[in-house]
C-alpha cells in the first residue's frame, strides 16, 4: 500500500480542526479549473512544508460530471454516482462538483488554506457550503455519544480501507459528504435509555449493546452489515460544527475504496431493504448530500 500516492488527508487520524467546502463549478474553462486545483496543491506543499508541526491536509473530491469533464475518462471512478434524497427527504441529495476537506490541529492553518482555495478558485466555482468542524471533548458528537468508534485504527488499517489498491484508479477513493443538523434540545428531552437505544452504545463509557438488546432501528445497528463473513468499513472523518446559540450537527465524511460499502451503509439507515428507519432520524437529518471520487495525486498532476 505505501507505493499508492493516495491524498493523505483520507486517512490521518484526530485532527482537532476541519474546514469542509462544498462548490460547484460555474465555467466550462476546465484549463482553468484545473490550473487552479495546481496552484492549490502547490501552496498545500508549501505550507506542509513550512507549518510541519500543525498537521495540515486537504483533500479534493469531485462529483461524477465533474471528474468525467476533468479527467476524459468516462471509465474512471466506475462506482461513482450521484446521491439522491431518500427516507423521505431527511437525507437530501445536493450533489457538488467539488468538495474540499481542510484538516490541521490548527483552526488557522485551516482558514489560512481556505482562502487560499477561494483566491485560486476565484470566478470558476459557486461556493454552496463552507462548514468549521471542531473535535469535540472526548471525540463526542453534540448529542453527547462518542463518534468514530469503530474506526479502522492505524494508518495502514485506515489507507487498507479507504484507498483503491490496483487498477487506473489505484491511490483513489470515494467519499461521502453530509451536513446533519441535530435538534439537540428535542434529543435532550429522550430519558438515557431511548439515547443509548437510538445509537445502540452506552453514552457515558461508550460501549457496544449486545445485538438481542438494540432496538431495531438503532444506529449500529442500522450501519454495521456483513458481507461475505467480513463487516463493511468505511473511515470516517466527521466533526461537529455550529452554534451555540443556534443551528448545529455534524458534517459526516466518510472514505471507502468502495463506494458500495458506503451505500448500502446509507441505504440500510433509510430504510430501504426493510422499512425500518434509523432511530437517528427522531432528532436529525442531512440537509446537503454528496457521492464523489478523490483522486490520487498521480491522477491530479496528470490533469
Amino acid at each position: 500500500m505505501s507505493e499508492l500516492n493516495y491524498q493523505d488527508g483520507t486517512v490521518l487520524e484526530n485532527r482537532d480542526h476541519a474546514i469542509f467546502i462544498e462548490a460547484n463549478f460555474k465555467t466550462d474553462d476546465l484549463d482553468a479549473i484545473k490550473d487552479a486545483i495546481g496552484d492549490f496543491n502547490a501552496r498545500l506543499r508549501s505550507y506542509k512544508t513550512r507549518f510541519g508541526h500543525m498537521g495540515l491536509s486537504a483533500v479534493l473530491a469531485f462529483g461524477r460530471d465533474a471528474w468525467t469533464k476533468l479527467s476524459g475518462d468516462a471509465e474512471s471512478a466506475e462506482e461513482l454516482h450521484d446521491l439522491q434524497t431518500m427516507a423521505k427527504g431527511m437525507v437530501q441529495g445536493t450533489q457538488r462538483d467539488m468538495f474540499v476537506h481542510i484538516l490541521s490541529y490548527e483552526h488557522k492553518m485551516n482558514f489560512t488554506l481556505a482562502q487560499d482555495f477561494v483566491s485560486c478558485f476565484k470566478d470558476l466555482v459557486t461556493i454552496e457550503e463552507e462548514v468549521h468542524g471542531f473535535r469535540w471533548l472526548e471525540a463526542r458528537d453534540l448529542s453527547g455519544f462518542v463518534d468514530g468508534t469503530e474506526n479502522p485504527k492505524g494508518l495502514q488499517d485506515r489507507a487498507d480501507v479507504a484507498i483503491i489498491p490496483e487498477g487506473k484508479d489505484a491511490g483513489g477513493s470515494y467519499v461521502i459528504a453530509q451536513r446533519w443538523v441535530h435538534d439537540i434540545d428535542k434529543f435532550n428531552t429522550f430519558d438515557l435509555a431511548k439515547q443509548e437505544g437510538t445509537f445502540g452504545r452506552t453514552k457515558h463509557d461508550d460501549i457496544e449493546m449486545a445485538d438481542e438488546d438494540k432496538p431495531i432501528g438503532a444506529h449500529t445497528e442500522r450501519v454495521v452489515i456483513e458481507k461475505d463473513g467480513e463487516e463493511l468499513e468505511i473511515v470516517r472523518q466527521s466533526l461537529p460544527y455550529g452554534y451555540a446559540s443556534s443551528e448545529k450537527g455534524l458534517y459526516f465524511v466518510g472514505y471507502c475504496a468502495k463506494l458500495s460499502s458506503i451505500d448500502a451503509m446509507l441505504k440500510n439507515m433509510c430504510g430501504e431493504n426493510d422499512e425500518h428507519f434509523d432511530l437517528m432520524f427522531g432528532y436529525t437529518k442531512a440537509v446537503t448530500g454528496s457521492y464523489l471520487y478523490v483522486p490520487s495525486m498521480d491522477q491530479l498532476d496528470n490533469l
